[in-house]
């Protein structure tokens, strides 16, 4: 017996074990076994009867039989690399749902039903946090819900000084902004079904809370109307957006149409105020700042209404700094195209 033979022989033991360890956990589906069974029989096949290699590399063109064990196994090994990266998606999805749920049950249950409810993710923002939500204060607003997504320095402190005027629910591992804002609409689903409108805000102090009346004022007179996206180039604003960014924020436009068949003039602008209604319907899945992305997603998918209105955007040496580098664009489109077309 060669040692082609006893690898051959090695490696039919070990996906035949394999698959049955997968079928007994009960997670083998019709792929899975068409998969397991081409390999198994493929392997048996030429652990005793090798010399059929010899005759069937010319079927395929090549000029030795070992190119066509290559270029299969790369196949394979391809195949087991998306398994493998859904599998690590799960995980982490899973333990996402369990901070998630740890956050919401460590927080009283208020069921409150003013006008609007603001959603302000929070990681590491202890410089500005302070003020940006006493201009929120300031201008009569209330229902504030800070997810503190686990930031490690003193933002938990310094929102501790609003006990009194703010709902603070804490990530006890940082879960990143889609998760945040996520945990936020999970709880309003739950327990703040009156409330009219959803606005999610920056902590960052870079909104301007004055143009907010802008989207309450079209949801009132537009019943029609689901969502209103705030942008920054509708029309000139006092927004001070570098040309480099604004070129790859122009070149997300181009993307979001041509994935998601929606025309937007500012595709990746986080200023957002919805009705209520439609919380069940946006589920955000994405991790990172993708959910941009998806939120758009949804509503072209789900078919809302929607409608785009100016928004002045204040870029300080501090928001800037924790701008994302252009180069994550191209992470973030590849992301999307996964999440969109293989998960």
């Amino acid at each position: 017996m060669s040692l082609l033979q006893i690898f051959f022989i090695v490696s039919w033991i070990i996906i035949f074990l394999l698959s049955i360890d997968i079928a007994r956990r009960q997670k083998f589906n019709a792929l899975h076994f068409i998969v397991f069974i081409f390999v198994w029989a493929w392997l048996l096949v030429f652990s005793f009867f090798p010399y059929i290699l010899d005759s069937l590399w010319n079927i395929f063109w090549l000029q030795r039989w070992a190119d066509l064990l290559v270029y299969t196994s790369i196949i394979f090994l391809f195949y087991f690399s998306l398994l493998l990266l859904r599998k690590v998606e799960w995980n982490s999805s899973d333990l996402t749902k369990f901070i998630r749920e740890f956050a919401i049950q460590n927080w009283p249950k208020e069921k409150l039903h003013w006008e609007i409810a603001f959603v302000i993710p929070a990681y590491n923002e202890w410089k500005v946090i302070k003020d940006t939500i006493e201009n929120v204060i300031n201008h009569w607003y209330k229902n504030i819900i800070v997810i503190n997504d686990w930031s490690r320095d003193d933002t938990l402190d310094v929102l501790k000084e609003f006990n009194d005027k703010v709902i603070v629910l804490t990530h006890y591992k940082n879960r990143w902004q889609w998760a945040a804002i996520e945990t936020w609409f999970e709880y309003l689903r739950r327990y703040w079904k009156k409330v009219d409108y959803i606005c999610t805000y920056d902590s960052d102090w870079q909104h301007d809370i004055n143009d907010l009346e802008k989207f309450i004022k079209i949801l009132e007179k537009n019943k029609s109307i689901d969502v209103v996206l705030g942008s920054r180039f509708i029309t000139k604003t006092n927004t001070n957006v570098s040309f480099s960014r604004k070129i790859i924020l122009k070149l997300a436009i181009l993307f979001t149409f041509f994935l998601s068949n929606i025309k937007l003039t500012d595709a990746h602008n986080w200023y957002r105020v919805f009705r209520n209604e439609i919380l069940d319907i946006i589920t955000l899945t994405i991790d990172w700042m993708w959910h941009a992305s998806e939120f758009v997603d949804i509503i072209a998918t789900k078919n809302l209404k929607y409608m785009e209105v100016p928004v002045n955007i204040k870029y300080t040496p501090y928001s800037l700094a924790k701008w994302q580098k252009s180069s994550n664009a191209i992470n973030i489109a590849l992301k999307f195209i996964w999440n969109k077309f293989f998960k």
